[in-house]
């Protein structure tokens, strides 16, 4: 966020140290060291403290390196948990122009993390939920323009698993930043501004999951903001669906402790509030971030989301539209996938192979990532035909799309068999991995 390399951070300590008084010896090698795990003294650590504008207290109060997680620079604009705010939220993270895959902002990569994350969440626990609200300037929105957003909102999220991310993060940049302008400057009832501010809500989080598609990062701020919209709907399911979405891209780029504290979050406030499938699906997002931690809790909630899911196949009409893609399918795959994670690749390849079995056709980019999975979990068992096999079955299927998510396991999987190359299977299926997911 400050555009520092190593250097510069041990030269600014430095030169710290010396107008403090305090004798440092830091240099860009400290600094490195510092990332691969080692702690700095305390004394640096004040330092450092001072730097980043963090209170002293912090030091006191937090280990290294969590008290980090306070740095101003890395929190979201503290806007107000009512409409107003959410507008001013998704109006900063939507921009002027076409965000593009080049052209994200820093802004919408600031982590919010550990601490701060906490009282985030907690302030969108309490905080009471305002009516969308009626801006009393400009032309009156009627009933078949919010119908025709919602309709918008509808068929992204539909596209999204057809295509993956590569059209998704363009089409939702520029839908919500029409959304975001109609929010400011028109009018409308309570009604229609719920609406309004629930579409902005699961564009955002369509474009923040995009993001996390393409570019394997994840979009801190744009799902913060999401989750302001989906409040200022008085809708905590959907922010439920926010967290639910945030947790899976968080969990994926190294943070399972903030992935869980999400879900968390997002069954305290659905609980009681929501159908059978929501919950299912929240606690499925939840054993996914306690696998990664290699939490044996992670079959306790995939147990009772098989209940939950059980139950809701005996309901009909009452579940929220955007929760129809989470079925017995996803739930296999996801039992698959917390298997892999602890270690037990025979199980998980039984899963796989079930799930394979379940999922609809039009799922490209979920079939692709779990058959790379299925394909991990053969490897693992030293089966390494079908192992192959089963990898240029998603191969092909990730060739059909723009997807990170999909491709870079099967990369991953490549990797590993650089000491089997021996194998024509092998040497076929990791030349192919190399033409056609070239960088």
């Amino acid at each position: 966020m400050r555009g520092w390399a190593g250097p510069d951070l041990a030269r600014r300590i430095c030169d710290l140290g010396a107008t403090r008084h305090v004798p440092v010896g830091t240099g860009k090698d400290g600094v490195y060291r510092w990332e691969d795990g080692r702690c700095p003294d305390i004394p640096t650590q004040y330092l450092i403290a001072e730097l980043l504008e963090i209170p002293g207290e912090a030091v006191d109060q937090y280990p290294w390196p969590k008290w980090l997680a306070l740095d101003p620079r890395q929190q979201p604009t503290r806007y107000s948990w009512d409409a107003p705010g959410a507008i001013r939220a998704l109006d900063e993270v939507s921009g002027r122009e076409t965000i593009t895959m080049h052209t994200l902002d820093r802004r919408h990569f600031t982590h919010l993390t550990g601490i701060a994350l906490t009282a985030s969440l907690w302030s969108w626990l309490t905080a009471d939920p305002a009516a969308a609200g009626q801006i009393a300037q400009g032309r009156r929105l009627g009933e078949t323009a919010v119908a025709h957003i919602e309709d918008r909102v509808r068929q992204l999220r539909h596209a999204d698993d057809l295509d993956g991310g590569g059209q998704l993060l363009t089409e939702s940049s520029s839908t919500l930043q029409m959304v975001v302008e109609l929010l400011k400057n028109r009018s409308y009832t309570d009604q229609h501004g719920a609406r309004l501010h629930a579409a902005a809500a699961d564009l955002a989080r369509m474009h923040a999951w995009a993001a996390f598609d393409l570019n394997d990062s994840c979009a801190d701020g744009i799902f913060h903001a999401a989750l302001r919209s989906a409040h200022a709907a008085d809708d905590p399911a959907l922010g439920a669906h926010i967290l639910a979405f945030w947790s899976i891209a968080a969990n994926n780029t190294g943070r399972p402790d903030d992935a869980e504290a999400m879900t968390i979050a997002a069954l305290s406030a659905s609980r009681g509030r929501t159908t059978p499938r929501v919950e299912a699906m929240l606690l499925s997002r939840r054993a996914r971030a306690r696998a990664h931690q290699n939490n044996a809790a992670a079959f306790t909630d995939l147990d009772r989301a098989a209940d939950l899911l059980d139950a809701a196949e005996h309901r009909t009409g009452d579940d929220p539209e955007w929760v129809g893609w989470f079925d017995e399918a996803e739930l296999h795959g996801a039992w698959a996938s917390t298997y892999l994670d602890m270690g037990q690749p025979k199980h998980a390849e039984a899963e796989f192979h079930q799930t394979a079995k379940l999922f609809p056709a039009d799922r490209t980019r979920t079939q692709a990532l779990f058959l790379a999975r299925q394909a991990d979990a053969q490897w693992r068992q030293a089966d390494h035909e079908r192992a192959c096999a089963t990898a240029h079955r998603a191969l092909d299927l990730a060739e059909e799309i723009s997807s990170h998510r999909a491709a870079g396991p099967l990369r991953d999987l490549a990797t590993s068999m650089r000491t089997h190359t021996a194998i024509p299977a092998v040497r076929d299926l990791r030349e192919r991995v190399k033409s056609t997911l070239a960088a």
